[in-house]
């Protein structure tokens, strides 16, 4: 591998010159180590009852808050862990029979870099914000964060193991107060928005949380967190003393109407006019009953799933596989981390449109429950193959019983099952059963995997249309009836430090595998992955260095091989990343690799990729990456190697307090070796938000999409009282082009939509 040197220098020197670019006006970071400071682990507040009212205003003039618990002992967390912190925070905090109450003060020497916008739900990580994180349970696997941002706009998150799922939403008040010296926000969280134990104490592990993005972002936190250790919750501190909160039953009602209109033409070839369907118009429901804090039920009838965003496109030209779309539908969100599992056996979005759907959890401090049903009326499925998916989009109506178990054993450890069977109403039908766990081996090193057994029955009233065969052709993927049974499993041993990071893992998908309910695109397939991580922070760097926060250098290779023993892929990617002053981050990599693709062997291919990330303006926010070198035509019927080009570039401009704009671009190309070209096309979007209120919003998509001359227009306004009670209306406009240039597009498809919903509690 001579040249991986030649190419760290390279990225070395490109990260030097992009930090020099950073305005001067930015400070150092003062990363001068304090000997004095000496952070308190895991400290304890005592909750007493508020000891008066609480009027959520922003302003903390009222007396029950001098009186409530209070702590202004915060350590910065990051970039650097367990350093004084750049500036002072307050928290305070205390509750009722119905409610936790927060208070915090942000103390800012220089109140106005305030980054603060009025923004929509959600998106305000890029500005200041600050709140607490709970850990309900205390045993180290899941917990909830809730902020505010100076303008009073929510951002809530489920944050369990390294994911934070941001499509998660609970009901919360809140108001924040920009001040002379920082600004200051109160929240009222309501009981009946978490999960607790039932018991008659409550101890709560939380972190009072304050993000202070400046020169860099500091994480500062009133418990001393080390991100770079292996459990981040085992490290809260606790809220305690929260006793006899009534564990009252609950019901919620979330009805919703929704009409729409749609038009489409006649023939998509030849220049004709719209024709317009009827009005449609579909009521629906849905109920939940909470049995206490710890369990619910949840019903909806005749949902409408649909959409009001349409999924981003993504590039699909040279990629055989199904493509993976996030899931943001309200109803799945609940109970969404006890449903992730290592193994993609479950995804939610295989349940496309169901007559109705019934999801049941109950959690206590160590053991979780999850149930979740429906009949859905348009099936999708994902067959999975070797180097391909075989999708069908509807393949008829089905049931789907979702089981899922986890008991945790201790901080950071767990043992969990599963259970997944959907049924076709023409006889097909799949059961996926598995186990999975994690253990913590010893401070820094954690064991954890997943191992599942798949079932299959196909359906011989059904076609699919593939003459493709699997299992060393034993089985044919056209559905005929055929019985077959698989396994799945992935095993990971990981060490994670301040300084050395090391990761090791195989897994294996057996060719007759098959998850009805999951996300498995292909199967088949042995692998080994191996990275190591050393992680550099540069505390006291010398002038020459002086913009660089940290650098991390990495190694991972992969080796793959399906069960005839063929190799089918060998790959080395050497890697280096910056943290750079200015909110600024790159990475390279040199990618070395060996495939063998449908019988083709591709010896010593080579690709490198840059990418970065800043925002070093509070009005600008700008990411991009470049991947190129030597690529597989997958998609050709005899593959070959050419020279490939990926480029993403994405942008969050704020001209304004209220006005946001999200252009992204992504454009790709293969070339043969003759200087022809396979395929090249561009993926424009941008999307552009108005927010009026914190609760009215417009905005407007436009995508254009170059690969098949596409263009997208949907403009939508939205009025959200809470994320549960809204009202939305819209449109959708679709463009083709009959010649294959933009000059010629046409209105192909068209829908009018409005929806509202409203939650009413009880």
């Amino acid at each position: 591998m001579p040249f991986v040197p030649h190419h760290c220098f390279l990225a070395t020197c490109v990260a030097i010159l992009l930090s020099a670019m950073v305005p001067q006006a930015i400070a150092q970071i003062d990363a001068t180590s304090d000997t004095s400071f000496h952070p308190i682990l895991h400290p304890r507040l005592e909750v007493h009852r508020r000891a008066g009212p609480i009027v959520i205003d922003g302003d903390l003039s009222d007396s029950a808050w001098r009186m409530a618990a209070h702590t202004d002992v915060f350590t910065c967390c990051a970039p650097h862990p367990n350093t004084h912190p750049p500036v002072r925070t307050e928290a305070f905090v205390t509750y009722d029979d119905d409610a936790l109450y927060v208070a915090m003060i942000a103390h800012d020497p220089h109140p106005e870099q305030i980054r603060s916008s009025m923004i929509g739900r959600d998106n305000i990580f890029a500005d200041d914000f600050m709140g607490i994180i709970l850990d309900t349970y205390g045993d180290a696997t899941r917990a909830f964060e809730i902020y505010l941002n100076p303008r009073g706009v929510q951002g809530d998150l489920y944050w369990s193991g390294t994911n934070e799922d941001m499509t998660y939403d609970l009901i919360y008040e809140g108001e924040s107060k920009i001040t002379a010296d920082g600004w200051q926000m109160e929240m009222r969280i309501p009981f009946r928005s978490l999960r607790f134990p039932n018991a008659s104490i409550q101890n709560f592990h939380a972190a009072f949380w304050r993000s202070y993005p400046r020169e860099v972002v500091y994480k500062l936190s009133s418990a001393p967190i080390d991100f770079r250790l292996p459990c981040w919750f085992c490290q809260f501190g606790t809220l305690a003393g929260i006793d006899n909160i009534p564990h009252s039953n609950s019901f919620a009602f979330l009805p919703s109407l929704a009409a729409s209109q749609s038009a489409a033409v006649t023939d998509v070839l030849q220049p004709s006019p719209l024709i317009n369907d009827p009005v449609t118009v579909k009521p629906s429901l849905g109920i939940s009953y909470g049995l206490g804090p710890a369990s619910s039920i949840e019903a909806t009838i005749n949902p409408d799933f649909s959409q009001v965003e349409a999924d981003a496109a993504q590039v699909s030209v040279n990629t055989t596989f199904a493509l993976l779309y996030p899931e943001h539908r309200p109803f799945f969100q609940d109970g969404s981390d006890l449903f992730n599992t290592y193994l993609s056996a479950i995804y939610t979005r295989s349940i496309d449109d169901p007559l109705g759907a019934v999801k049941i959890l109950h959690r206590d401090p160590t053991l979780s429950i999850g149930y979740l049903g429906g009949y859905d009326r348009h099936t999708p499925v994902i067959i999975p193959l070797e180097e391909k998916s075989v999708v069908i989009p509807d393949a008829g109506t089905s049931y789907s019983n979702i089981l899922r178990i986890a008991k945790t054993t201790g901080e950071d450890s767990y043992f969990g099952a599963l259970v997944t069977d959907r049924r076709y109403d023409d006889r097909g039908s799949n059961t996926v059963v598995g186990l999975d766990g994690r253990v913590r081996l010893f401070e820094n090193v954690a064991l954890f995997g997943q191992g599942l057994w798949g079932g299959t029955t196909e359906s011989n009233s059904h076609t699919v249309g593939s003459t493709d065969l699997f299992a060393n052709g034993l089985h044919t993927v056209e559905y005929d009836g055929e019985h077959f049974n698989g396994t799945a499993s992935d095993l990971v041993l990981e060490r994670l430090t301040t300084n050395l990071d090391g990761h090791l893992e195989y897994s294996e998908t057996s060719p007759s595998f098959r998850a009805g309910n999951g996300f498995i695109f292909n199967n088949n397939l042995q692998s080994v992955l191996a990275w190591t991580k050393y992680k550099v922070p540069l505390l006291a760097p010398p002038s020459w260095l002086a913009r660089i926060v940290e650098i991390d250098p990495m190694v991972t290779g992969l080796y793959t091989w399906n069960f005839e023993d063929v190799t089918k892929l060998r790959a080395l990617r050497p890697q280096i990343s910056f943290d750079l002053i200015g909110q600024t981050s790159v990475r390279f990599y040199y990618r070395f690799y060996t495939e063998q693709f449908k019988e083709v062997l591709f010896p010593g291919l080579t690709q490198w990729d840059f990418y970065f990330n800043t925002a070093f303006d509070a009005h600008v926010s700008l990411n991009g990456e470049i991947t190129a070198g030597r690529s597989i035509a997958r998609t050709s019927d005899v593959p070959f190697a050419g020279t490939g080009i990926d480029v993403t570039a994405s942008a969050s401009l704020k001209p304004a307090g209220s006005l946001l704009v999200e252009p992204t671009y992504l454009f790709s190309q293969l070339t043969r070796d003759d200087g022809s070209t396979y395929y090249s096309g561009s993926i424009y979007r941008s999307r552009v938000t108005y927010q009026f209120t914190r609760e009215l919003d417009a905005r407007v998509i436009f995508q254009y999409n170059g690969f098949d001359q596409q263009l997208q227009i949907d403009p939508l306004v939205t009025y959200k009282v809470n994320p549960f009670t809204s009202f939305y209306l819209g449109s959708t406009h679709n463009f083709a082009s009959l010649t294959g240039t933009p000059t010629s597009l046409r209105p192909t498809e068209r829908q009018f939509f409005a929806k509202v919903q409203y939650l009413l509690e009880g």
